[in-house]
C-alpha cells in the first residue's frame, strides 16, 4: 500500500471566491444520485455509502472537498474551508461514519518506509529523538537511520517485528493528526458518478488515476461547468432502457475505459511498444466485437447508448493501437488494423478518415497503388464517409489517377492582409511570431486571429465581431432551438444534472427530433426581421444563465447584441447553416470559420478563415467556407503577411 502526501494549504480545486451554497449544492447533487433506485443494482455495495445521507451539512462539504483531491494523507490542522466552521467536529464525525481514516486507525496496512513519507522534517527529527537516533543530516540520511534500526535493532522484549511495532507506534503517535477519505465508500462514490455521468470518462486527461475515478466526472462539473452557472435546464427524465443494463456491463465498461488511460498515459511519453502490447491483447476480443456488425452498412440507432459499452471503448483502444503501429511503422499490420475498424459501423464519423488512412499507408508507405486506388474507390463509395474526408480522398485519387479530376474544386476568395509582426525566440523556422494590433490607438501584441479581427473592423467596415471559431454557431443553435434541445425523448435525460440530451454528439440527435426541428426549421425561416429580433430576446431573457453544452453566455454582451448578429445573418441564412449542423453536431463544431464580423447599420455579416504565414487551410474548412459560399453568406481565406519582422531578443 502506497502512502502520499499533499503540500500543505488549500486543494488546487479551492473555489475560495465562490459562494458557500456551491458545494452544498453539490452536497445535495450527491445526496440524489445516492439515493437513485436504478443504482442499487448496478453497485451491490451502495448502501455502505448510505451513511453520508446522514451527515451535516457542513460534512457533507467536507468530504466532498477531500474527496475531489487526491487520495493521500492530510494534517488535519491545514484543512480549512470556509463552509466548515468546525473541522475537528466534521472530520470526526466522518471517522465516525467510517468515510474518514485517521492514520493510527491503518497502521496494520503500512510499512514504516510508507509512514516515514508521510513526515515533515521537523517530525521526522522529532522521531529520531524519541528512538534515540542522531537526528541530525537530511532528510534521506534520518529515514535510512529508522529503516535500520527496524531492521537491525532487536529489543529486550522481542525480535526485529516488535522494533517495527515500536517504531510504527511513534510514527502514529506524531502523526495522529494525519486524515485520509476511505477507500470502500471512495470506490463506490467513484462508482456513483461514472454510472450517473459516464460521457465525461470518455474525455482524456493528463492525470491517469483521476480518468479512472468518478473524482474526474465530479471535479470536471464543479470546474468547467458549476462555476459558470449553477442553474440546470428543465427537461423529462424518459428511460425504456438503461444507461448500464448490469454492474457486469458497468464493470466491463470501467475496465475498458481503464485500457484507454493507460493507452492514453504511454501515447503522452511515446511508449508506442506498450500500446501493441495492449492492441494485441484485445484484439481477439474486437473481432469477435466486430463481428456482430458484419454485413450492416447503415447508421446504428441509440449510438449514443453503445458509447457507454465496453465495445465502443475497446473501439477507441483499437484506434490509439493503430497510431502506435504506424508509429512504429508496422504498416502492413496497421492496414490490417483499418479493415477491421472499418467492420465497426455504429463509429461511422470516424470511417472517412480511417479510409484515408488506408489509402496513404498504401499508396505512401507500401508502395501498392492499385491497392490503394481499391481502398479510395471504396471510401467515395461509402454513404458515410464525411464531405472533408471525400475531398482527401478524391486528392488522393487524382495523385493516383492523372485522368482524375476531383470534383470539389472550390476555392473561396481570398484576402490578403500585411500586419507587423515580431519573431519569438528560437530558430526562423520554429519561432512564433507575436502580431502587433492596435487598441483604441494602443499598440498591443496579440495572436494573428486577433490582430485580423481588429483590421477587418477597422478597415473592411464592420462594427462589432468574435475570434471564436465556432462558438458564434453553437451559441445561436442552442439560445434559438433550445425546446427542441430540451424536448421530450426517450433514453437522453438520465438524471436531472444533465447541460445537454446524451444523443447531442450523435446521429440519433436530429433523427430523434426530425419532424420538430424541420417544422421550426421553416417556421424560422419566415419571420421578419422584427420577429427574429424579438425571439432571440424572449429566449435569451427566459434562458439566460442555464447551462446547456456548446451555449456560451460570456460571448455576447447581451441580447441585443445577439439579436443584431441574427438579423444580419438573416433568419433563412441563419436556418440553412442549423441544417448543415444539426445532422453533425459533432463533427460540424470544427472547421467553422475563426471569425464573425458584422454591421448591424448595413445587415452586413462575414465569416473568415485566418491563416498566418506557412499555414493552410484544412478539408473541414475548405467544406465550411464552400456551404457558407452555397448558402449566400460572405465567406473569406485571410492570408496574413508579416511585415518589418524583428527577432526577440
Amino acid at each position: 500500500m502506497s502512502v502520499h502526501t499533499e503540500p500543505h494549504g488549500e486543494d488546487p480545486d479551492d473555489l475560495s471566491s465562490d459562494s458557500p451554497s456551491f458545494y452544498f449544492e453539490v452536497a445535495d447533487l450527491i445526496n440524489t444520485l445516492i439515493l437513485t433506485p436504478s443504482l442499487t443494482n448496478l453497485i451491490p455495495n451502495l448502501p455502505t455509502f448510505h451513511t453520508y445521507t446522514s451527515l451535516t451539512a457542513p460534512s457533507k462539504v467536507l468530504y466532498i472537498r477531500l474527496y475531489l483531491r487526491k487520495r493521500a494523507w492530510l494534517k488535519s490542522e491545514t484543512l480549512n474551508y470556509k463552509e466548515v466552521p468546525d473541522i475537528s467536529a466534521s472530520i470526526q464525525e466522518l471517522v465516525n461514519s467510517a468515510l474518514l481514516q485517521k492514520i493510527s486507525d491503518d497502521t496494520e496496512n503500512l510499512t514504516v518506509s510508507e509512514l516515514l513519507e508521510t513526515f515533515s522534517a521537523r517530525k521526522l527529527k522529532d522521531l529520531c529523538k524519541s528512538l534515540q537516533l542522531q537526528s541530525t543530516g537530511n532528510l534521506t540520511s534520518m529515514k535510512n537511520s529508522v529503516l535500520r534500526m527496524c531492521k537491525k535493532q532487536r529489543s529486550l522484549f522481542g525480535g526485529v517485528s516488535y522494533t517495527t511495532q515500536r517504531v510504527k507506534k511513534k510514527c502514529c503517535e506524531l502523526l495522529e493528526d494525519m486524515v485520509k477519505i476511505s477507500e470502500t465508500p471512495a470506490v463506490v462514490l467513484d462508482k456513483v458518478l461514472i454510472a450517473s455521468f459516464p460521457q465525461h470518462l470518455l474525455l482524456y486527461e493528463e492525470d491517469e488515476k483521476m480518468l479512472m475515478t468518478g473524482q474526474h466526472n465530479l471535479s470536471r462539473i464543479l470546474l468547467s461547468q458549476f462555476q459558470v452557472t449553477r442553474k440546470f435546464p428543465t427537461y423529462k427524465i424518459l428511460c425504456t432502457k438503461p444507461l448500464f443494463s448490469s454492474s457486469h456491463q458497468l464493470e466491463t465498461f470501467l475496465s475498458a475505459c481503464q485500457l484507454e488511460a493507460h493507452c492514453h498515459a504511454h501515447t503522452q511519453k511515446h511508449e508506442w511498444e506498450k500500446i501493441e502490447e495492449i492492441l494485441n491483447d484485445n484484439l481477439p476480443r474486437y473481432k469477435e466485437i466486430v463481428k456482430t456488425w458484419q454485413g450492416s452498412n447503415e447508421k446504428p440507432r441509440d449510438v449514443h447508448l453503445l458509447r457507454f459499452t465496453e465495445e465502443w471503448v475497446i473501439t477507441r483502444v483499437m484506434r490509439q493501437g493503430l497510431a502506435a503501429l504506424q508509429r512504429l511503422r508496422k504498416y502492413e499490420e496497421a492496414a490490417s488494423l483499418i479493415e477491421l475498424l472499418l467492420g465497426y459501423t455504429p463509429m461511422w464519423y470516424k470511417r472517412g478518415s480511417w479510409w484515408e488512412n488506408l489509402a496513404l499507408i498504401h499508396h505512401f508507405h507500401l508502395k501498392k497503388p492499385e491497392v490503394a486506388r481499391t481502398a479510395v474507390l471504396a471510401g467515395l463509395a461509402d454513404p458515410l464517409t464525411s464531405k472533408d474526408s471525400k475531398i482527401a480522398l478524391e486528392l488522393r485519387l487524382s495523385k493516383l489517377d492523372r485522368n482524375f479530376t476531383p470534383e470539389f474544386t472550390f476555392e473561396p476568395k481570398t484576402v490578403n492582409i500585411d500586419i507587423v509582426a515580431l519573431e519569438g525566440s528560437g530558430s526562423a523556422a520554429n519561432s512564433k511570431k507575436i502580431w502587433l494590433g492596435d487598441n483604441n490607438g494602443e499598440t498591443v501584441l496579440c495572436g494573428v486571429e486577433d490582430v485580423t479581427l481588429n483590421y477587418y473592423i477597422n478597415n473592411f467596415n464592420f462594427k462589432e465581431g468574435f475570434h471564436c471559431e465556432g462558438s458564434v454557431l453553437s451559441t445561436l443553435f442552442s439560445i434559438l432551438c433550445w425546446d427542441i434541445f430540451f424536448c421530450d425523448v426517450d433514453n437522453v435525460f438520465y438524471n436531472q444534472y444533465q447541460y445537454s440530451p446524451l444523443d447531442l454528439n450523435s446521429h440519433d440527435f436530429y433523427t430523434n427530433r426530425k419532424k420538430q426541428f424541420d417544422d421550426y426549421f421553416a417556421h424560422l425561416s419566415e419571420l421578419s426581421e422584427q420577429e427574429i429580433s424579438d425571439l432571440v430576446t424572449n429566449k435569451w431573457d427566459l434562458y439566460h444563465g442555464t447551462g446547456c453544452d456548446g451555449l456560451n453566455w460570456e460571448l455576447f454582451s447581451d441580447a441585443d447584441q445577439c439579436a443584431r448578429c441574427v438579423v444580419c445573418i438573416t433568419p433563412s441564412k441563419l436556418v440553412k447553416l442549423f441544417e448543415i449542423y444539426v445532422e453533425d453536431v459533432r463533427g460540424k463544431r470544427s472547421g467553422v470559420p475563426d471569425l464573425s464580423v458584422w454591421n448591424y447599420e448595413t445587415r452586413e455579416f462575414a465569416m473568415v478563415e485566418v491563416k498566418g504565414p506557412g499555414d493552410s487551410l484544412s478539408n473541414k474548412q475548405r467544406v465550411w467556407l464552400r456551404c457558407l459560399d452555397e448558402i449566400g453568406i460572405r465567406a473569406e481565406l485571410c492570408l496574413v503577411k508579416a511585415i518589418s519582422s524583428k527577432k526577440l531578443r
